[in-house]
């Protein structure tokens, strides 16, 4: 039986409530099908969603809000209580995706999401739904340093609440205004709106509500300087044991704060024997839980046929110019208008693409990838605008094009500098009419995806010499984007590394693992003229060589270690020291892993014990 919107909303409060698990039944709910069920099957999607971000699970939140926005885009106009469905859940959706962005800490797209929600909410006339994306931009902007201006939006979702008499959402907000307070200084003031919050959060259904407030309030006491008043709350927040047991988030926040406490007090006001879990138990429990989840996920999956978010669909940067650059690319990715993102090979052009469909509002529809440089210039015409039957010969059957397979998405052309001068001619005009005609037929057909374009070649030198079209590079141009190589951003070198060694697939005996301190100084050192696909094989190979422990400078190639900025070899003398060392610190990660055993360590180095003597001596390794 389809349990409907409102059945699934009252599963989720009950849930809040501590009165039954909503993820078990959920999960169920998802892997059955059936048009029938399109609503409530994007609501429960949207709810899982909800509850895995509670919980902490970014990942997971994201998928599944994914698959409420492709369950949504099916719902056509199926009232929900005299309104349409697929307006609220859309904008629902959105409200999520902008939640969990700034959950990421990716406030200021969240902030420009959450700018664009409310304008949409206010024509559209969902209250709640903007009252909602105001409390949530106000702490946007206050996380961003914009808090002088997050006033409006607070009164705005005051109204809106009130308007549908939504008591738990006036609550969050005088804790929302306790945060904007709080950054601009004002601490008195946000003092004064938790209690009022608190003041409010008597009965039993607003109980997650009081013990995150009593959280927030012991944080503003110790940064007020008041240990005994933050001591106060904390005991307040201890005493609710049964809602914190049920979200780890808050678990370790209250064990960080009473550490913080601790620390600053120099005592230790909880004993072994009351404290419960420590910070450590509390963290393995939240991993269980998240390992769980991926399990319930997955199963939901194959019964779906469906599969779960790619852990690599993000953008993994800590360079302030490649951020800046990003957040250009997502504010261009509004505009339906071509984009060409440059850059060398390996720079990521690929997942800015990806990103750009996704930021445009087409995640629902069709994203096409077609590497151009493999396409014949004769066989250009008919892969790309399909043809009719019979149009040559060996067509015996019909068939569609990428213009056609990408709709309303996004057609992504790869190494778009590779086409021929034929090829570039009939992609002007694709882009130039917004139209184009297959082969054997007379009509023609609306082109109506957003088309991206990439290479890692010079567009306008090429233009200079006649190898490329001037016209087909000034229609692409306007929203061009070079992506800098890993070289001019070394600062991500490092976060790569990690990225990608953490990611490594387990049980084959390699991964995940970790890098040493000495292997990511000598990545850092080299020019990786490859970009961030070279320094994801060379990851895979060292992890290969440290057969499963950690990564240190003796498991990178030879290249990396001695080669710093792709320069030449260096000269002999710097060659030899360059040798040496690495020779003894082999040795002593050798001795180190072997517990100072000169006999195991020989073994681990595939060397005799006088042999690895001879050399600590030769090293003045004691």
């Amino acid at each position: 039986m389809d349990p409907g919107p409102q059945e699934l909303e009252k599963r989720y409060r009950r849930f809040l409530e501590g009165k039954g698990d909503a993820v078990g039944p959920l999960l169920c709910y998802l892997g059955g099908g059936g048009d029938a069920r399109a609503v409530s099957g994007a609501w429960a999607a949207a709810i899982v969603s909800r509850i895995f971000l509670l919980k902490g699970n970014i990942p997971l939140a994201r998928a599944y809000l994914r698959i409420a926005a492709a369950r949504s885009s099916a719902t056509g106009r199926m009232d929900l209580r005299g309104r349409t469905a697929s307006a609220t859940l859309r904008l629902g959706i959105l409200v999520n995706r902008a939640i969990i962005l700034k959950a990421s800490g990716n406030a200021g797209a969240a902030a420009a999401l959450l700018r664009a929600i409310v304008d949409r909410a206010l024509r559209e006339g969902e209250t709640f739904v903007a009252a909602k994306a105001a409390s949530n931009l106000a702490l946007c902007m206050a996380r961003s340093g914009e808090a002088a201006d997050a006033s409006s939006y607070l009164g705005l979702a005051e109204r809106g609440y009130r308007a549908v008499g939504c008591e738990i959402g006036l609550i969050r907000l005088e804790m929302t205004r306790a945060l904007v307070e709080t950054a601009r200084g004002s601490m008195d003031a946000a003092v004064e709106n938790i209690c009022a919050a608190l003041r409010e959060c008597g009965e039993a259904r607003f109980a997650r509500e009081r013990a995150i407030g009593l959280l927030l309030l012991a944080e503003l006491f110790l940064e007020k300087g008041d240990p005994a008043a933050a001591r106060e709350a904390l005991d307040r927040a201890r005493s609710m044991k049964d809602e914190l047991e049920r979200f780890g988030p808050q678990r370790l926040i209250l064990r960080r704060l009473q550490g913080e406490l601790e620390r600053r007090s120099g005592t230790a006001h909880v004993s072994r024997s009351d404290a419960g879990p420590d910070a450590a138990s509390i963290a393995r429990e939240a991993a269980g839980e998240a390992v769980q989840d991926v399990r319930c996920a997955a199963r939901a999956a194959r019964h779906r046929g469906e599969a779960t978010e790619r852990p690599d669909d993000a953008f993994v940067t800590c360079d302030p110019r490649m951020a800046e650059l990003l957040r250009g690319i997502e504010r261009a990715s509004h505009l339906p208008v071509p984009l060409l993102i440059e850059g060398e090979s390996g720079t990521g052009k690929d997942l800015v693409a990806r990103l750009v469909h996704e930021w445009s509002g087409r995640g629902r529809e069709p994203f096409v990838p077609v590497n151009a440089a493999a396409i014949p210039a004769d066989l250009f015409e008919s892969m790309a605008f399909g043809h009719a039957r019979g149009a040559f010969t060996g067509a015996i059957d019909a068939r569609a094009g990428f213009a056609a397979a990408a709709g309303r998405g996004t057609l992504f052309l790869d190494e778009v500098g590779e086409l021929s001068p034929a090829a570039q001619t009939k992609l002007l005009r694709l882009i130039d009419r917004r139209e184009y005609i297959p082969l054997g037929e007379t009509r023609p057909r609306a082109f109506e995806a957003r088309l991206v374009a990439a290479t890692n070649r010079d567009l306008k030198a090429d233009c200079e010499s006649g190898r490329f079209r001037a016209d087909l590079y000034y229609r692409l141009s306007p929203l061009a984007f070079r992506l800098p190589p890993l070289r001019e951003r070394p600062a991500d070198i490092a976060r790569l590394a990690r990225h990608f060694a953490g990611r490594l697939p387990a049980g084959n005996g390699i991964g995940p693992t970790t890098l040493h301190e000495g292997a990511l100084a000598a990545l850092v050192r080299h020019a990786w003229p490859g970009n961030a696909r070279e320094l994801e094989g060379e990851i895979l190979r060292a992890a290969l060589a440290a057969k499963g422990g950690s990564i240190r400078a003796c498991h990178l190639s030879a290249a990396i270690v001695l080669g710093p900025d792709g320069a030449a070899p260096p000269p002999s003398a710097d060659l030899a020291a360059r040798l040496t060392a690495l020779e003894r610190e082999c040795i002593l990660e050798a001795l180190r892993d072997s517990g100072e055993s000169r006999t195991i360590a020989a073994r681990r180095l595939g060397m005799k014990r006088t042999t690895l003597l001879s050399a600590m001596r030769r090293l003045g390794i004691e």
